[in-house]
């Protein structure tokens, strides 16, 4: 530690901890060093400095080796240097630059790369993953991908085994089928049996936190990781004669990849995709269905890889906003005192459907669960009827279906009701777009579309005096329309909001907090109802 006043201290208190967390059923044979350094002063400049050897007898990747290095981060920095040593007889490949000087060996050289004075990322909600935000060291001994997939191949193949269970398995999901069932028909329940008949648990010892656990072992335990599930669904698929592949995934969270150097380092997850289907399937998404891939997975940087003939390496595309859509269709009968009786039908599709399976899972909480979420836009809400079919099956969509008390759904001013476009306030702008002003790019979960309709009818003695004006606002990256039909005792309402991107541009987020705005304004409009004029029928 060099302080303002010019002293050099040695400061610093290492600890060694697991990196195993049983909450997240992640279990390793690794240790972390974690060193925490108390008493620093505003002006104090740190420095640290370690070095990491090889000291095994074999190194578990063969001749393989690979890192990632991030050469900036969120502190501000004068200085970051990184020092590789490797044999001179290995090829090695890097992502940039590298000074190139002899090691302390006539067998040895040393890559060293240096990033300078850094004011420090700002972090922000919503932004991308690291390696889009900071400068960053790739070295890889593998030449291209296709020599990653040949030796990711060589690795697993000797796993990809079938036994008797297994086969009965297959033919048993199969029979359950109907007569003449198609291939994505028999892809569904295959995928629907892996994630239902086993649990997510990472045994990542030594070379199996890349490499899979034998398939017949998987599903006997009836549990495994992400590796351990692909793996299990492609033999199951192949079982049944479709074709698939592994896809090693560089999960969206952690930030895109460029396509130089090739190496394994990139990538944390794994994933199934069958190409006669272009359908890519995750096998610990146990709440997800085979067309609701998670949003972590979409958007990723992936390889492919080709059973022994290389790899492909490439981007899973992103879903369309009509994939992922939330339905509402409510029927409110409104009372003088300004309360209402609700019929409430909530539908969703696609990658946002498996938080609601997740957390309705349990039938003796819903009601508790869901007046949790509703209460927050009608305070006092109950919930007196509830059904969820099929809520844990995930080739189903969610759809529940629900009768409300609401005591306050519009505001009582002397003889005038009055309540809001929704029936609540929306918070949109700030909900979404909160900042003033962003320095980096927003990321949502999916593109996606939200529709309302609602049909209200006026209490008995009352008509509709003052409706919301219609309204439409279009951007490249967002649509609103707000349509109002109706007279007399009753009027409908319909509400659609599309996003037509996940990610969007710090340079539009000014217009996205400006559209979004506009929304708020549409929805904050107020129905107006009147008691009718005496003698009217």
């Amino acid at each position: 530690m060099r302080r303002t006043d010019g002293r050099v201290e040695e400061i610093g208190d290492p600890t060694v901890v697991s990196l195993t967390d049983a909450g997240y059923r992640m279990f390793y044979d690794q240790r972390q060093q974690r060193v925490n350094f108390s008493g620093l002063r505003v002006g104090d400049v740190l420095e640290v400095a370690f070095v990491r050897r090889d000291t095994a007898l074999r190194n578990k990747f063969d001749d393989y080796f690979g890192e990632m290095v991030p050469l900036e981060g969120f502190e501000p920095q004068l200085l970051r240097e990184y020092v590789l040593e490797a044999p001179s007889s290995r090829k090695l490949y890097f992502n940039q630059p590298v000074e190139q000087e002899p090691g302390p060996t006539k067998e040895t050289v040393r890559y060293r790369v240096s990033m300078g004075e850094r004011r420090g990322i700002k972090p922000e909600s919503g932004m991308p993953g690291w390696t889009e935000l900071v400068k960053y060291l790739h070295v890889s001994t593998f030449s291209d991908w296709d020599a990653v997939g040949r030796w990711y191949w060589n690795l697993v193949k000797e796993q990809l085994v079938v036994d008797a269970k297994i086969k009965a398995a297959v033919q048993d999901v199969l029979k359950s089928l109907p007569k003449g069932a198609g291939e994505r028909d028999k892809v569904r329940a295959l995928y629907k049996h892996v994630i239902t008949s086993t649990r997510y648990v990472g045994l990542e010892f030594g070379i199996h936190g890349f490499k899979p656990y034998r398939t017949t072992d998987v599903y006997d335990r009836r549990f495994g990781d992400c590796k351990d599930k692909a793996s299990l669904l492609k033999v199951m698929l192949a079982e049944a004669g479709i074709a698939s592949h592994l896809v090693l995934v560089r999960t969206r969270d952690q930030g895109t990849l460029g396509a130089t150097p090739a190496s394994l380092s990139a990538f944390n997850h794994a994933i199934t995709y069958v190409p006669s289907l272009d359908l890519w399937l995750d096998g610990t998404a146990e709440f997800s269905g085979p067309e609701e891939l998670p949003t972590g997975d979409q958007g990723a940087t992936v390889l492919v890889v080709r059973d022994g003939k290389g790899a492909e390496f490439k981007t899973i595309p992103v879903s369309l906003p009509g994939d992922n859509k939330q339905i509402v269709h409510q029927t409110v009968e409104l009372k003088p005192d300004g309360s209402a009786d609700v019929k409430h039908l909530f539908t969703v599709t696609g990658a946002s459907a498996a938080s609601w399976r997740s957390a309705l899972q349990a039938a003796e909480n819903r009601k508790e669960r869901l007046t949790q979420v509703w209460g927050g836009q009608f305070p006092g809400l109950e919930i007196r009827e509830l059904e969820a079919p099929n809520i844990g099956d995930v080739l189903h969509p969610v759809q529940i279906r629900s009768a409300w008390s609401v005591p306050a759904w519009a505001q009582r001013q002397g003889d005038v009701l009055r309540f809001n476009v929704l029936g609540h306030r929306t918070g949109l702008q700030r909900g979404l777009a909160g900042q003033a002003a962003r320095e980096h790019d927003l990321v949502m979960a999916a593109p996606a579309t939200e529709v309302n309709v609602i049909e209200v009818t006026a209490p008995k003695g009352y008509t509709f005096g003052q409706s919301p004006a219609g309204k439409s606002f279009e951007t490249p990256f967002a649509r609103f329309t707000l349509d109002v039909a109706g007279r007399g005792d009753r009027v409908e309402v319909r509400t659609e909001l599309e996003y037509r991107t996940h990610r969007f541009k710090a340079a539009d987020y000014r217009a996205l907090r400006e559209f979004l705005g506009q929304v708020d304004g549409a929805l904050e409009q107020a129905f107006e109802l009147r008691p009718e004029p005496r003698g009217a029928n």
